[in-house]
């Protein structure tokens, strides 16, 4: 499936009241029907973008992240469907051609300078509430068939389906949450924040150091013990590690490579906000409670998590669905165990594909 980026524009105003003329890239896989009742909108995660699906062209080394369910025949049938995914604000990889993104390093058109730390605070539901206004207004969907993310992608389909009760008519979180737990601020979130300040170059692009180990601080929570024992094992003779200290071990240098692979196109800063907007999730901001949060729904909801995600823990999925239940909602968990961890929803797919059928249905 080949698919190209497009992009629109639409003027968005924050809550501290800064109007921001916003141009975002999306991509669509499939045809929107005579009805217009065939639209899902897929939101992404922390550190992707709305590439979804497919490919730009024959020989990309890679296809979108969910590849594996997006497309002709496969779990979300885009002969059936017709599938729409956004780049989200202040998204990480602005220095990534085809992603299209306001944020910090765009230019404000007030200074003709960039906007910097100037840029407004963002949260998912600000996510939600541009997708909302693009998808209705821009493309005329009057309801989606379903809005379904994973992560970070999950807090805005979330955040849709209670903002706009009956645009969705299924809401699929994928390990994500109503709220973001504070365990996952105060250890890989709030700590990136602040070794972006402490780099020296803060708050450039060339904040490259802080930007790594901020790159650091999230992988190692994305994935399980068991995966890193595997994946950068401890090398028996690795010698010159214990007799210098500046010396690093192998799988230090291991992880560094691969993160590095993929720091020329991050930003520090949109990386910074996005840490923000991530421990900013609260269903129940603004909103009572999270019960008359979960109240608000008209949706079906499905929530499908990972048994070993330490990020997004699937006991807080199953106390949000106790709580739609109780307001008389129809809601389900599906979870599951698999040493990814947190990313197991991207990569590990093959244990909740058939319930995901059965919802689509």
């Amino acid at each position: 499936m080949i698919v190209q980026k497009q992009q629109f524009q639409l003027a968005y105003t924050f809550e501290d009241g800064q109007e921001i003329p916003l141009t975002l890239g999306y991509e669509t896989y499939g045809t929107l029907n005579e009805a217009r009742d065939n639209a899902i909108y897929i939101a992404h995660y922390f550190s992707a973008s709305s590439h979804a699906a497919g490919k730009y062209h024959a020989d990309d080394a890679a296809p979108g992240y969910w590849d594996a369910l997006i497309g002709p025949g496969k779990v979300i049938d885009t002969e059936r469907f017709f599938v729409v995914s956004i780049d989200n604000v202040c998204n990480v990889a602005p220095y990534l051609p085809n992603v299209v993104t306001t944020g910090p390093t765009s230019i404000n058109p007030k200074t003709n300078q960039p906007y910097g730390l100037d840029f407004p605070v963002f949260t998912y539901r600000d996510m939600a509430k541009i997708a909302y206004q693009f998808l209705s207004k821009q493309l005329g969907i009057s309801q989606l068939y379903l809005a379904m993310g994973a992560s970070a992608g999950g807090f805005q389909v979330l955040e849709l389906g209670c903002e706009f009760p009956t645009f969705a008519k299924r809401i699929t979180g994928v390990i994500t949450n109503a709220q973001n737990p504070t365990w996952t601020s105060l250890t890989v979130l709030q700590p990136a924040m602040r070794v972006l300040e402490l780099d020296a170059n803060w708050p450039t692009k060339d904040a490259k150091e802080g930007l790594q180990l901020a790159v650091q601080m999230m992988n190692t929570g994305a994935f399980t013990s068991t995966f890193y024992e595997k994946t950068y094992p401890r090398i028996q003779d690795d010698e010159a590690t214990y007799t210098d200290l500046k010396i690093p071990a192998t799988y230090e240098v291991a992880l560094s490579q691969t993160i590095k692979q993929n720091l020329p196109v991050l930003d520090p800063t949109h990386w910074y906000y996005t840490c923000k907007a991530t421990m900013l999730q609260d269903l129940a901001r603004q909103r009572g409670s999270l019960q008359e949060a979960a109240a608000r729904f008209e949706a079906d909801v499905l929530l499908i998590s990972c048994d070993d995600d330490l990020l997004q823990p699937s006991s807080y999925n199953a106390e949000f669905i106790t709580l739609l239940k109780n307001a008389h909602k129809t809601a389900d968990h599906f979870h599951y165990q698999s040493t990814y961890g947190h990313m197991a929803g991207i990569l590990d797919i093959k244990p909740y594909e058939n319930r995901l059928k059965e919802f689509l249905q």
